[in-house]
């Protein structure tokens, strides 16, 4: 096996194409194809760790697979899968942290969190709920840095929505606040980043939700203008797919405002996120048709 004593093998080259190729069909919504080039890179990996275990490189590009390959298998709701592939992707981690924790601790936290969101997808609440608490206590740990602050800011919000689905209403509420200010307090400061606000939205959501369980109509349209305004930022500046998202949370913050006895201005906004979203259609056409629609739908229940 002389010739991993230099550079990359030819192997390793033929890994890093195939991570490369599964994270293109990822991206461009071929899931399935992902999923084989995936796997063809795991069992080429699994060659390497085994011809060469006391190198621990294998064992780290291991991990980043088996994470990724579960990000598309719960892309693909292949629950059960996508738990396996994850948990060795964090016994990997956990393994890794023991030799430098700075470069893998955090991504051992990231694993957990990424299997705290698979429990859910399996129905297993608490053990998504056990995940994620665990998840916020080891990036709580983290020497304080912006990447730390996103990944607590995360895990909160995730814990919030898997306490939430564990029917524990006062702490998901909690979780939930304690995540909107993380994320608030990012964004104020500039170090916020889109592919991350999503989970900002996420968050403004679950509050907003439980807000209104508890009657607290005021609060809860509050907490959904802040989902509304991160779904519209993500639609003009990401994709045009986060339409769906955008919708839903414009009809939550009228219902909100509706039940607050502010009927009218849910409705003028969904016509001013509607006409936002005509604009942009006839700037593209039909890029934001799906969008468009789900959002005239929206007002239409609301003119109704």
């Amino acid at each position: 096996m002389t010739q991993f004593q230099r550079g990359y093998s030819a192997p390793e080259e033929e890994i890093s194409q195939l991570m490369g190729e599964a994270l293109e069909l990822y991206r461009s919504g071929h899931l399935d194809r992902a999923r084989r080039k995936g796997e063809q890179a795991i069992a080429l990996c699994r060659e390497l760790a085994a011809a060469e275990p006391d190198d621990p490189r294998h064992r780290r590009v291991l991990a980043s697979l088996l994470y990724n390959h579960a990000v598309v298998l719960n892309g693909m709701e292949r629950w059960a899968a996508a738990l396996a592939a994850v948990q060795e992707s964090g016994r990997l981690y956990e393994e890794l942290a023991g030799l430098d924790p700075a470069t893998y601790e955090p991504l051992h936290a990231d694993a957990l969190t990424r299997t705290g969101s698979t429990y859910i997808g399996l129905g297993r609440t608490a053990e998504a709920v056990a995940c994620q608490r665990r998840a916020v206590t080891m990036y709580l740990s983290l020497p304080p840095d912006v990447g730390a602050e996103r990944g607590v800011a995360r895990a909160m919000s995730l814990l919030a929505s898997s306490l939430e689905a564990d029917d524990q209403p006062d702490e998901a509420m909690a979780a939930a606040d304690d995540a909107l200010r993380r994320y608030a307090d990012l964004d104020a400061r500039d170090q916020l980043p889109l592919d991350a606000a999503a989970f900002y939205a996420m968050s403004a959501r679950t509050l907003a939700r439980l807000r209104a369980r508890r009657g607290e109509y005021e609060a809860a349209a509050g907490a959904s203008a802040v989902a509304v305004a991160v779904y519209r930022l993500l639609l003009e500046q990401v994709s045009p797919e986060w339409g769906e998202q955008l919708a839903a949370a414009v009809g939550e913050r009228a219902a909100h405002l509706s039940a607050a006895g502010r009927a009218d201005e849910g409705l003028v906004q969904a016509r001013d996120v509607l006409r936002l979203v005509r604009t942009l259609d006839e700037r593209k056409p039909d890029t934001y048709l799906a969008a468009f629609r789900r959002l005239a739908a929206v007002v239409a229940a609301l003119e109704a």
